[in-house]
């Protein structure tokens, strides 16, 4: 199973070696678990999900940030902490 990476930061999907950003989802990267993994939990501004590709290529990019709206929601994080 092959893995394409989102970037909400740039709204585009990661390339393929890491190298750049497509708004392709043809030309998009595709990654492996691990390497998808390693991606997504680097992102210091968790901008970026792993998508399972036959997801990606049935449904496209994802409409909202996994974290929209979840000030105080129960996932760990103060997004409104200043």
């Amino acid at each position: 199973m092959m893995y394409l990476i989102w970037s909400f930061g740039l709204n585009a999907w990661w390339a393929p070696d890491r190298c750049g950003y497509t708004e392709s989802l043809d030309v998009a990267g595709r990654y492996s678990k691990t390497e998808s993994g390693e991606i997504v939990t680097d992102s210091f501004f968790l901008d970026e999900v792993a998508i399972v590709e036959s997801i990606a290529i049935a449904n496209g990019p994802p409409a909202f940030h996994p974290y929209a709206g979840q000030n105080g929601g129960g996932d760990g994080f103060d997004w409104e902490r200043k």
